[in-house]
């Protein structure tokens, strides 16, 4: 299976669209990435966007929590980056169940360069 050029949106069919959904949006909930992975990589180029992307934001999170070995700013930013990591899964749920291939910002980049 190729990789999916994260610059040029691929054409998907609606069936592959809503067979991949319900796993590419819960590529986006903590470590739930690892399912998309084990049922559809190969054969779900949709549900396999998605999953690069929660593998970047489940990363976000580790480093998040790392942080809070940090004495008095680490809490702070662990906060402020879970927070932020929160509304890019919310956004990516969304994106998924409404069959689309959103890119966020930052992570999609970083998405792109994942090689699984």
């Amino acid at each position: 299976m190729e990789d999916v050029d994260l610059r040029e949106e691929p054409r998907l069919s609606k069936s592959q669209i809503r067979e991949g959904a319900p796993y590419a949006a819960l590529s986006y909930v903590f470590f739930l990435w690892i399912l998309t992975y084990v049922f559809k990589k190969t054969s779900n180029q949709f549900a396999h966007f998605h999953a690069k992307q929660g593998i970047v934001i489940f990363g976000g999170e580790m480093i998040c929590f790392f942080l809070l070995a940090i004495p008095l700013i680490g809490p702070f930013f662990c906060r402020i980056g879970l927070i932020i990591l929160f509304v890019m899964s919310i956004r990516g749920m969304v994106s998924a169940l409404t069959g689309k291939m959103f890119r966020l910002s930052v992570v999609s980049g970083l998405a792109q360069k994942i090689v699984v």
